[in-house]
């Protein structure tokens, strides 16, 4: 084993493996590396304060008409589950979303999550499979499964 996969060595290798099947990169970010972009609240949903809301995506990536959000971590936690289910669902971060992809033209975007493949954490993923719509395993080989998505998108 090449030692524990961490959360930037998760962003780090399924940025690699997007790239190789033709995937655009528009931003990505890992603990303290600055590199991402943060999505802020709609007008509407923001609170008084500037960051207040704000999220910042692991990955965004797009091919051809779709786009991907990923949220990756060296862990199984179920708050990240029901973040991405939020910014799917509830459309709270749209106007930014649009203006992040506007030259992109994207016809569908996804949300999911990209984690260590742990068998002690397989049955807590499946139990909330229904919150992403998808869901990238990585072993301790470095190989990608994709155990989950709601289309055919990889």
């Amino acid at each position: 084993m090449a030692g524990r996969l961490t959360e930037e060595k998760i962003t780090k290798l399924i940025l690699k493996w997007l790239e190789t099947n033709d995937w655009k990169i528009i931003c990505y970010d890992f603990p303290q590396s600055g590199t991402g972009i943060s999505l802020h609240p709609n007008a509407e949903c923001r609170e008084l304060t500037k960051n207040k809301g704000a999220i910042i995506p692991d990955i965004i990536a797009v091919k051809e008409k779709t786009a991907v959000f990923f949220e990756n971590k060296d862990r199984f936690f179920l708050n990240d589950f029901e973040k991405i289910y939020r910014l799917k669902m509830e459309n709270n971060y749209s106007e930014a979303v649009s203006n992040l992809l506007k030259s992109f033209e994207p016809e569908h975007i996804y949300y999911g999550i990209g984690l260590p493949h742990q068998n002690r954490y397989l049955k807590r993923i499946e139990e909330n499979l229904h919150l992403a719509d998808f869901v990238i395993l990585l072993d301790e080989e470095f190989q990608i499964t994709v155990l989950f998505e709601t289309a055919q998108i990889f």
